[in-house]
């Protein structure tokens, strides 16, 4: 009898986890939808393409680039880089991470705020997306630090000559990591046989941007990740989190009303893979949607990418070396800040001194008057 129970409580749990779960229903009239995908090809990575570590900076990243708080050199030469940080309110420039040559060529400042030997970071880079034009692109930076053993990855976007560090790249990450150059613009022929181009910005865009900034330590990466979904000038936030589960190309759905949506279930960043669903489920819960995207936003020419916020580094025109880098780095430390103004002002004495050519120098009378005058 208690054999017979126990293996009939067993079937009902095993069948209880292979019934899939119906979606919960929103007030704004979106539901979760999909099929369950337990196969263990959609759990494993096979299949999946392997990011390509290149040592060669790209042609958009080479050069120097400026912060509020700090000067970044990609060198095409030698796949070298180096990090200046500009402290005291941008009035001293800190050599804090360079190769071990450029002492070489210049002696470090040896003060209070250096330290005795500049960090030798090695930056290696991973592209992932790039648009047609070639006036943007989506990198990885793997960055191994000094006395670290993992690596720490930085995505960064590059648009307009700017670098920014939250940014979207367009479409599912199976057609992107295959073909890395990519265009929303579709061609088509009028009635009087002219080209028309026209910009589609509709479909599945996935957050890239994790990393807190490009520094000389590890950075903080985020834990959670806000994918997009754009569809006739509306904007579904899909919430991504840390997972440990492997990475696939398996996909992961949402319906609004009669409309049905496909995206990653997985998102492969910043060395970590992100899940909008639990465990092998597929249907995507609470899913908002709004008129607008949540921040200032910049799309490239070609639809590829869309920047959030301000830029994290510009571009500087015209500098691209180790010596362009050494001279702007001299001409801050050569500078020297006025002093301060003291917190309360210099007074000096009024001393009123009386006329002497209005009074009669040899009167005796006015001798007592003018002694009094001179203290006043």
């Amino acid at each position: 009898m208690k054999k017979s129970f126990f293996l009939l409580t067993a079937g009902f749990l095993i069948f209880a986890a292979l019934e899939p779960l119906q979606a919960f229903g929103q007030d704004n009239g979106i539901t979760s939808s999909g099929s369950s995908d337990s196969s263990p090809a959609s759990l494993s990575s096979a299949g999946v393409e392997e990011l390509k570590v290149s040592d060669d900076i790209p042609d958009l990243l080479a050069g120097v680039w400026q912060g509020k708080d700090r000067l970044v050199l990609f060198g095409k030469d030698g796949n070298e880089s180096a990090a200046v940080l500009r402290v005291f309110y941008a009035w001293y420039n800190d050599r804090a991470a360079e190769p071990a040559s450029y002492a070489e060529y210049s002696t470090r400042d040896r003060n209070n705020t250096t330290s005795r030997r500049a960090e030798h970071i090695e930056i290696k880079c991973i592209t992932l997306a790039e648009n047609e034009s070639h006036t943007a692109g989506a990198y990885e930076l793997r960055v191994l630090y000094p006395g670290e053993k993992a690596y720490a990855y930085v995505p960064v976007a590059v648009i307009g000559g700017n670098i920014y560090l939250d940014f979207l790249v367009k479409g599912a990450a199976s057609e992107v990591d295959r073909q890395h150059v990519l265009t929303s613009i579709s061609k088509s022929t009028d009635e009087r046989g002219g080209m028309t181009e026209n910009l589609n910005l509709e479909g599945f865009w996935r957050d890239c941007g994790a990393a807190s900034g490009l520094l000389v330590s590890p950075p903080y990466i985020k834990k959670e990740r806000t994918g997009y979904y754009f569809y006739d000038n509306s904007f579904y936030h899909i919430r991504y989190w840390e997972t440990d589960m492997p990475y696939s190309y398996a996909k992961a759905g949402f319906t609004d009303g009669d409309k049905s949506f496909v995206v990653d279930k997985y998102v492969r960043s910043a060395g970590k893979v992100y899940t909008c669903c639990t465990g092998r489920r597929t249907q995507i819960r609470n899913i908002q949607k709004s008129s607008d995207l949540p921040s200032t936003c910049l799309f490239d020419s070609d639809g590829v990418i869309c920047a959030f916020g301000s830029p994290y580094l510009v571009r500087v025109d015209g500098s691209r070396k180790r010596e362009d880098l050494q001279r702007m780095t001299d001409e801050t430390n050569a500078k020297r800040k006025p002093p301060q103004k003291p917190p309360f002002p210099v007074t000096f004495p009024n001393v009123r001194w009386p006329k002497y050519e209005e009074l009669e120098l040899y009167n005796p009378d006015t001798w007592n008057r003018r002694n009094i005058d001179v203290g006043k």
